[in-house]
């Protein structure tokens, strides 16, 4: 198996694109056709800014794009939880998680706002389906659980201390949070 797909190859920013030029980059890859059904969100989240990231590579790069799908829907708090976090952000994650005051929270102003105002992270982060996929999970991938988050760390923490602060009565958490739900399409 290769460690890296050909679809996650044409996905990588070219030089021209590597700095600060986003729309030229998603531009050019969504003229093509056999991945301009990735949403922007997931492509400026995630794929554009972490293409060359050790933990993305291994464990996504593999993957063919072309063959995988992002669907935005909702999930409660109890879905949420079962969400699995690799071990290279398991520490970063429950720091995040560990909050019990808005003051804690080291986001832009416009996230905290929303956070405050809306119990929920803004952009919704991107979680795979594990079982979905049908091809063989290279061994040195840290896939371990039905879900695994790929992209939101910090959100997801945040909204594990959300539910403290919600707990505490200083803020009120919403009841469903939007993600995008990445797995392999039904052939």
């Amino acid at each position: 198996m290769k460690s890296i797909h050909e679809s996650w190859e044409f996905m990588n920013p070219n030089e021209d694109e590597k700095h600060f030029k986003f729309e030229e980059y998603y531009q050019r890859v969504s003229e093509n056709e056999k991945l301009r059904h990735i949403p922007k969100a997931v492509f400026e989240q995630w794929i554009y800014g972490l293409h060359y990231d050790s933990d993305t590579l291994k464990n996504y790069a593999w993957i063919n794009y072309e063959n995988i799908e992002f669907n935005l829907c909702e999930w409660d708090f109890n879905d949420l939880k079962k969400v699995y976090v690799i071990k290279n952000f398991r520490d970063y994650f429950k720091n995040r998680s560990s909050y019990n005051d808005f003051v804690q929270f080291c986001c832009v102003k416009k996230d905290l706002d929303f956070w405050k105002t809306n119990g929920t992270w803004r952009i919704p982060p991107i979680i795979l389906d594990v079982d979905s996929l049908t091809t063989k999970i290279p061994k040195w991938s840290d896939l371990m659980s039905s879900y695994q988050l790929v992209e939101g760390h910090s959100r997801l923490g945040y909204l594990h201390s959300m539910k403290r602060i919600s707990n505490l009565n200083n803020g009120e958490m919403a009841s469903k949070h939007s993600i995008y739900l990445m797995s392999e399409k039904v052939r």
